[in-house]
């Protein structure tokens, strides 16, 4: 069969079915695929679906389903990338959404921001106003108290790694300042 004729069904067909593929489907992987079989199977469909390989062939509505098809193949590579966007999407394809929705992009986009936020590092109310004072001990450059408002948060919640990261910052901070301010010739007066 010529090839041509070959890879013109093949865009058909595949662009008929893009309603029903999700992510996965569309890369060509098991929704238990690893973070590092992602990046090669979008290179792989990228080159073999890419537009230009269809250019030459002169049909304006044959290049349209390709751009489309590519489009979406994009689209699932920047979505299954990110393993906030994953989890997400993961969720939506749970309940029968098979494309990203604006609202699930918004919440991994918030998880991500919160991820790195370190204002949001508290998930237990009592460690959240423990956390809040040691932030702002640390602002204020009083690495002495953060250190004890973050032990205090930490008993809260004892596997917080943010919290473990800062108080590491914060011994070392209050160290420092030791370091600096101790006289050891200084006289008590009692």
């Amino acid at each position: 069969m010529d090839r041509t004729l070959l890879a013109r069904i093949e865009i058909d067909t595949l662009h008929e079915l893009l309603p029903d593929l999700d992510y996965y489907r569309i890369l060509g992987l098991d929704r238990q695929a690893s973070q590092d079989e992602i990046g090669p199977a979008f290179r792989n469909e990228s080159r073999r679906l890419h537009p230009d390989r269809f250019a030459a062939l002169g049909d304006d509505a044959l290049t349209e389903k390709v751009n489309a098809i590519s489009r979406l193949v994009r689209e699932a590579y920047g979505t299954l990338n990110d393993p906030e966007k994953r989890a997400v999407y993961d969720d939506e394809l749970v309940n029968g959404v098979s494309r990203m929705s604006d609202d699930a992009m918004a919440r991994a986009d918030q998880q991500r921001a919160a991820q790195n936020d370190p204002a949001e590092a508290a998930t237990n109310e009592k460690a959240a106003k423990y956390w809040k004072m040691a932030l702002k001990d640390l602002a204020e450059n009083n690495p002495k108290g953060a250190v004890m408002n973050i032990q205090f948060a930490l008993t809260f919640e004892p596997n917080n790694e943010t919290f473990k990261e800062y108080l590491e910052r914060a011994k070392s901070g209050a160290e420092e300042q030791h370091k600096k301010t101790y006289n050891p010739y200084k006289l008590r007066l009692n």
